[in-house]
């Protein structure tokens, strides 16, 4: 019970911690003291078979081979037929298949992220677990003595893993209040300094003195200072534009609107949409046939709520400018969302780069909808996603993920051409 609790609260990345401070014999004692705390306690699998009940989705226990984990298959996971059989092993002893209508084989920890790299089963769990709990990178790769990177990329995998099996799949058919968040556009990463340079028409944004910028424009400088003297100005002499309010928002696109709406019966919809404030087509694009015809849409006075309620024929109460009710209809609930999601992005290290903000909104938008488990839950939940043990036809959206492909990531967001 110790190690449960320890699991399941604030204090266990202290315990954690202090296991680097023990002496090499003490270390030697909690190894093998763990070892027959585990091999006694046959109920662990119950246990998990509980929590997995209580998520009331169709998933199995995952068996492991080795030290990685491994599921059972139901169908193909490239056509989606239940015609398979089994077709001998893998090298490493794992179950291959193959389809009797696609004539594909496939291994059945195919897609499974847990898979394509050499941390354990236990790692795993951990960086899941820190995940959840909000750890830095730092934080995960000293627990687990891996590299920041290593844990960055595990990270990024979980986050890419929950949305390409549920996406932004919410529907509302009752009270909905909708509204947009606008966080700053960051090229965290980015180490191009044409693009910042001619794109952008700013600097990145470090603490820099004036002498710190001249050196880092080089050879550019003289060609700003030929061919444009004001914007060279501004590099060197102004600060940072602080950029507030609607109109810069609406003028300099250095924002991007999350759209989010949220009802009573916590269906949430969570998307970075576009660069400054959205427009009609933007709004109606995004949100068309999310809506039944029995909805309440609450919103603030903005025209393109106006226009894409109009044209959809729903219900719409705007809440009015310098109130915060109308009725019994308010927007507290998407007010309560967008704090929320401030606190996610605080527990991170840094506000994540803009070309990454999908993935870090589809997990927010997960630990939002299983807020009412216990983190350890949670981590038993997101442990058995990660594995395979879900239902068939979410099973077949789990594929492999690779560091190539999330480097070579473009903006999730309509930029209007501006970037």
């Amino acid at each position: 019970m110790l190690l449960r609790y320890l699991a399941d609260s604030t204090d266990y990345k202290d315990f954690v911690y202090g296991i680097d401070h023990l002496t090499q014999s003490q270390k030697v004692v909690l190894f093998e003291r763990l070892k027959v705390s585990i091999g006694s306690n046959d109920a662990t699998i119950q246990e998990q078979a509980e929590v997995i009940e209580k998520t009331k989705e169709p998933i199995k226990i995952t068996r492991v081979i080795g030290d990685k984990p491994h599921s059972s298959i139901e169908c193909c996971l490239h056509c989606g037929s239940v015609a398979i059989k089994k077709h001998g092993t893998t090298r490493g002893g794992v179950t291959r298949y193959i389809c009797k209508d696609c004539k594909k084989t496939f291994a059945e920890n195919y897609g499974l992220i847990t898979h394509y790299t050499h941390l354990s089963e236990w790692q795993w769990m951990e960086i899941i677990r820190a995940t959840i709990d909000g750890l830095s990178l730092t934080d995960i790769a000293k627990n687990l003595k891996i590299s920041t990177s290593t844990a960055w990329t595990c990270r990024m995998k979980i986050y890419q893993s929950l949305k390409n099996i549920y996406g932004y799949c919410d529907h509302f058919n009752n009270i909905t209040e909708v509204d947009g968040k606008y966080e700053r556009i960051s090229f965290n990463g980015l180490k191009n300094k044409e693009y910042f340079i001619d794109k952008l028409g700013r600097l990145p944004r470090h603490h820099r003195s004036k002498k710190d910028r001249m050196k880092y424009l080089g050879d550019d400088f003289k060609r700003l200072f030929i061919h444009k003297p004001e914007l060279l100005k501004e590099m060197i002499l102004h600060g940072q534009k602080k950029m507030l309010g609607r109109d810069t928002i609406d003028i300099n696109h250095q924002h991007l609107c999350i759209l989010t709406a949220i009802d009573r019966a916590n269906n949430i919809y969570i998307e970075a949409v576009t660069s400054g404030a959205p427009k009609k087509n933007d709004i109606s694009k995004v949100l068309a046939n999310k809506f039944s015809d029995d909805a309440f849409i609450v919103t603030d006075e903005h025209n393109s709520y106006k226009d894409f309620t109009r044209k959809n024929h729903l219900q719409h109460i705007i809440i009015e400018s310098g109130k915060h009710i109308k009725h019994s209809f308010s927007l507290s609930r998407v007010n309560s969302l967008h704090s929320s999601m401030d606190r996610f992005f605080k527990s991170k290290e840094y506000r994540p780069a803009t070309k990454y903000i999908d993935l870090y909104l589809m997990m927010f938008w997960w630990l939002e909808k299983n807020k009412d488990i216990s983190n350890l839950d949670m981590v038993t939940k997101l442990f058995a996603i990660m594995t395979g043990s879900i239902s068939a036809e979410s099973r077949a959206n789990l594929k492999r993920i690779t560091i190539k492909e999330l480097t070579a990531r473009e903006l999730p967001i309509d930029t209007k051409g501006f970037y």
